[in-house]
């Protein structure tokens, strides 16, 4: 795995710190979206095989009962690490995190992952809590979504300023799709914490929304407010190949 250089852990008492901000975030605010986001990266040689594999394991009872929306996504543009592919479970609530995982034990899911083991290479996995989402979820307007991986030392202001300028965005019909606000709850923390999105219907209008984006007078508040706060490590654009469940 190719990945800038990590910062050092930060200490439990910070960890601490940043925890009980966070708990404040969540209880204040109102646009706050419960659920969790589990990710697979991939790092995979035959995307047809394993697309056909993939369709093949949500055919079957184990699939659709899985209790979670499944999408497979290809990197348009990485630069994060190896992966070209992502699988994506957007699950509801811990409990369905926790079925959806014990689910992995099962002889079906077993069968599909020595099936694909040899043009699919594991890369990353993460968990990732819910904070904040809106937008359009018209699945036509979410085909290609840019992520934006970052550090941030306090989540409770970042979360105000990122409230602020998306909603400027929406009101001056900037985006296009859904947009949200992660925050990494399992994984490797040393690179990002957290990770902010938006989507649209294709890579064209994804960068009509960004050129928007940046040259509005709410980013330009925005980049001032965060600027000490938060770090950005990554930006990724992927493009959804196929979606389950939904």
């Amino acid at each position: 795995i190719r990945r800038p250089p990590r910062s050092t852990p930060k200490p439990s008492s910070a960890a601490s710190d940043v925890y009980k901000r966070q708990l404040l975030l969540i209880s204040s605010q109102s646009v706050f979206s419960a659920g969790y986001l589990a990710t697979y990266s991939f790092q995979v040689s035959n995307p047809a095989a394993y697309i056909e594999a993939v369709d093949e394991l949500m055919a079957t009872e184990w699939g659709k009962s899985f209790p979670s929306v499944v999408a497979v996504h290809q990197y348009a543009f990485n630069g994060y690490d190896d992966a070209t592919h992502v699988v994506v479970l957007n699950y509801d609530d811990p409990e369905s995190v926790g079925s959806g995982t014990e689910s992995f034990n099962d002889p079906i899911f077993q069968s599909f992952l020595a099936k694909t083991a040899s043009i699919a290479k594991p890369v990353e996995q993460t968990l990732n809590m819910k904070l904040i989402s809106g937008g359009n979820e018209d699945p036509l307007k979410n085909q290609v979504y840019t992520i934006y991986r970052m550090q941030v030392k306090d989540p409770g202001s970042y979360a105000a300023a990122y409230s602020d300028v998306i909603e400027a965005q929406a009101e001056a019909g900037n985006i296009i799709g859904s947009y949200g606000l992660r925050q990494l709850v399992g994984g490797d923390s040393r690179y990002y914490t957290h990770y902010a999105y938006f989507s649209a219907g294709s890579i064209g209008e994804q960068l009509s929304s960004s050129e928007a984006l940046f040259s509005s007078d709410s980013y330009a508040t925005f980049a001032q407010e965060v600027g000490e706060n938060r770090r950005i490590m990554n930006v990724s654009t992927l493009v959804n190949l196929v979606t389950y469940n939904n």
